[in-house]
């Protein structure tokens, strides 16, 4: 028997669920939907209503949000927990960061500044979960955004390209009076591992780790305020949906320069 503590290389049902291959939720996502069809705010993974009629008995059974993240029940959340491991999955991520934080932070009271970044942190929270993502990590003056294909009716790479110019327009690029907050987004996919790592009984996260991970932090970090960046392997899932410019980005850990397209809100 696998000790408790060891890493488990891999677990199917993290390739089940969150690839799409198989629908393994597929039961009991169809009843949920049933029994509340107007909710908008639900669970990822088994559409547990968050909202209506339904959803305050539901949480006394476990389905309400999870408080580390709100796109899971506490029920899923708790599955997470018991399925140590993962697997190697496509995923597509979106990286946000803030231009001019520490100047911003210096500048304002603490608090004032806290207040800041709560407002971009739930203007970005209501963007993942209404392109169907799911939040990765919201930390100082970045949010992470994660689609994946078995949790989007879309494709996932054009999900994520779609939510990082929603987030650029919801946080006030384009508009006549410019942005309440300037950010830069980059969005990248590939392979990574997916899954839930920790020690047995104690604290554990939901990870997504790899290169594809550090890539789309890189390509963030050079993104200009109101630019999306764009790498070679969303991009042919975007065209005709938005315009850009080529550029070559020359990335820090990146050994070989790398073709990207950079997008603006129109």
């Amino acid at each position: 028997m696998t000790p408790p503590d060891r890493f488990q290389e891999f677990n199917p049902i993290w390739r089940d669920v969150f690839s799409g291959e198989k629908p393994v939720l597929r039961r009991g996502r169809h009843f949920f939907k049933m029994i509340s069809p107007s909710a908008n705010e639900r669970c990822r993974l088994c559409e547990a209503p968050f909202e209506g009629i339904a959803a305050p008995v539901l949480r006394w059974f476990g389905r309400g949000p999870w408080h580390r993240n709100p796109h899971f029940c506490e029920t899923c959340e708790a599955a997470f927990r018991q399925n140590r491991g993962g697997a190697e999955l496509d995923v597509a991520v979106l990286f946000a960061d803030v231009r001019g934080s520490t100047p911003m932070a210096a500048s304002m009271r603490p608090i004032e500044f806290a207040e800041l970044m709560q407002r971009f942190y739930l203007a970005a929270t209501k963007v993942f979960r209404d392109t169907d993502g799911v939040v990765d990590k919201m930390v100082g003056d970045e949010v992470i955004g994660l689609y994946f294909p078995g949790l989007v009716d879309i494709d996932y790479r054009l999900a994520a390209a779609r939510a990082g110019m929603k987030l650029l327009r919801v946080t006030g690029h384009g508009a006549a009076s410019g942005p309440w907050l300037s950010i830069g987004v980059g969005v990248h996919a590939g392979k990574a591992f997916v899954g839930s790592l920790g020690v047995a009984g104690g604290s554990y996260e939901f990870a997504v780790l790899g290169d594809t991970m550090n890539v789309g932090a890189r390509i963030a970090s050079v993104a200009q305020g109101g630019e999306i960046i764009i790498s070679d392997s969303v991009w042919p899932q975007v065209t005709g949906e938005m315009e850009a410019e080529q550029r070559t980005l020359d990335l820090k850990g990146v050994a070989a320069p790398m073709n990207a397209h950079v997008a603006f809100v129109t």
